[in-house]
């Protein structure tokens, strides 16, 4: 075989078309027709040391031998993780579980931990325990953090304003997701609009209830997967119902701020519930890390009466992922049927850790912890993308908000040019990225992947600490000079052979 040929065979992973995962080249799975969720496996070096067949793969839950074993009773394996979750399964079979201090984990959404962030508050260490919280608490929280939270929100974003929030328009829920299955549950019949790419997490949302149908809408890339106004509007022309999207945005790092979302907002009230997910609101570098906050509770007019729900909590902003204490705003109506069906859905959140986290959420304090979070997250997002660009990467638009990089790959040689094959060559050098084609959302599987705009990026994070960044980086460049040694080298082999038959 040609070696150019071989060369661009050898590209891409065979992909499932409806998952967008890798697809077994041959499978023994008893269940569903047609479902692959797959493990790819390193079979052979074709043309030289690092080059891989990455077509052929395992599944998961498939049977080594086949006898009389059965699958177990009732399991359905699709619903057993995010993208994600996948690519840390992935490189825990690289030996990253056993030696994570080794590795540069750019693919998992969490900021660094630490308290060495100058002009960051420390976080606690210890938490007393009152005896009340040994109880049960509320599914909806306990009052005093929604008190906390709704002061917050008030004095950030709706002073002077003649509609406040109180307490019972604030829902106390354990996480993000926890918090996303909730409204998930109490919605009624409605189409909900959802946009591409987006957070991975949604796809389990929409997926696993059947009182609302899933609608996807494309973003362009050409203009930086903005939400346009005029596109909210057509989606309610057409009669979607609720609308959901992350502000900002995960994965691109790009925000909507006004007058677009005040615009935004209008064309939605009395028409259509937004959702808004927040959750990365304190990573706002459009004023100058001035500590300013991105949220649509500064646009709403009567809290009570906009259908209006945000979500946000203390996982991102302040940077405490491990304590699970999330919150969402909305009309009361909304709240108290949110707060109700976490009794049958979660039980509710951790009781001492709602208690601790009520001190963090004065405002000045706040105010405070966001700048010194912008002006740091800022730097670390400076260091990414400088150091990217040098390795040719074209990077057309700067993240204004998040800890995230939507990176193109296109520009590479073949075989990594896809993000599921520069996942593979990252783990490798012991760096995690997430493909890209796991935030192309698809719902129950309805959609065909195969053509994916999503194919050719990775999601990087420059969440962790900058030492761990630089040795990211310096993991990637690795690839990348590896691999266009490889093109540079077969290239070469090529026009010799070429000029050897002329």
């Amino acid at each position: 075989m040609d070696d150019h040929l071989a060369f661009r065979r050898n590209r891409k992973f065979s992909i499932n078309r409806n998952t967008g995962l890798p697809r077994p080249a041959r499978r023994f799975s008893l269940g569903e027709p047609g479902y692959t969720v797959a493990r790819p496996i390193e079979t052979s070096v074709l043309l030289m040391k690092g080059i891989m067949n990455l077509s052929a793969s395992v599944e998961i839950g498939s049977f080594a031998n086949i006898d009389s074993h059965l699958p177990h009773a009732g399991l359905d394996p699709t619903r057993s993780s995010t993208g994600v979750v996948w690519c840390t399964e992935q490189a825990a079979e690289h030996g990253f579980l056993d030696e994570p201090e080794k590795w540069a984990n750019l693919g998992q959404g969490a900021p660094e931990v630490d308290d060495e962030i100058e002009g960051c508050f420390p976080r606690p260490k210890s938490i007393d325990i009152s005896t009340a919280s040994r109880e049960y608490g509320p599914t909806a929280g306990i009052k005093p953090l929604r008190e906390a939270v709704a002061r917050l929100y008030n004095e950030m974003h709706r002073k002077g304003k003649p509609s406040q929030y109180t307490w019972e328009n604030v829902c106390i829920v354990p996480g993000g997701r926890a918090g996303l299955i909730r409204i998930a549950a109490v919605l009624g019949n409605t189409y909900v609009g959802f946009f591409i790419p987006d957070y991975t997490a949604y796809n389990e949302m929409l997926s696993l209830f059947k009182n609302f149908a899933a609608i996807p809408v494309p973003l362009s890339e050409e203009d930086g997967y903005h939400i346009h106004p005029d596109k909210i509007a057509e989606e309610i022309s057409r009669g979607t119902g609720v609308i959901l999207t992350s502000n900002p945005r995960n994965p691109t790092g790009r925000v909507v701020t006004n007058p677009e979302l005040a615009e935004i907002q209008n064309i939605c009230r009395d028409r259509a519930t937004l959702i808004c997910d927040e959750f990365y609101s304190g990573y706002n570098y459009t004023t100058d890390c001035d500590g300013s906050t991105i949220s649509a509770a500064e646009n709403i007019e009567d809290v009570d009466k906009d259908d209006v729900l945000i979500l946000d909590g203390l996982t991102k902003t302040f940077r405490l992922p491990g304590w699970r204490v999330a919150w969402i705003l909305g009309p009361k109506d909304f709240i108290k049927a949110i707060g109700s069906c976490g009794s049958y859905l979660d039980g509710g959140t951790n009781v001492p850790f709602q208690e601790a986290a009520i001190p963090m959420l004065e405002p000045s304090l706040v105010k405070q912890e966001m700048a010194a979070l912008q002006k740091h997250f800022r730097e670390k997002r400076d260091y990414v993308v400088a150091r990217l660009r040098a390795m040719g990467f074209s990077i057309r638009y700067v993240p204004d908000s998040t800890f995230y990089l939507w990176l193109n790959l296109e520009g590479l040689p073949a075989p990594i040019s896809d993000g599921l094959n520069f996942f593979q060559a990252c783990l490798e050098e012991k760096v995690i990225v997430v493909p890209g084609i796991f935030f192309d959302l698809n719902p129950s599987r309805r959609r065909d992947l195969f053509d994916s705009p999503c194919h050719h990026f990775v999601r990087v994070s420059y969440g962790p600490k900058m030492e761990v960044l630089k040795r990211g980086c310096d993991g990637i460049e690795s690839v990348v000079n590896k691999f266009r040694n490889m093109e540079k080298k077969l290239r070469g082999q090529t026009q010799a052979n070429q000029q050897t038959q002329n």
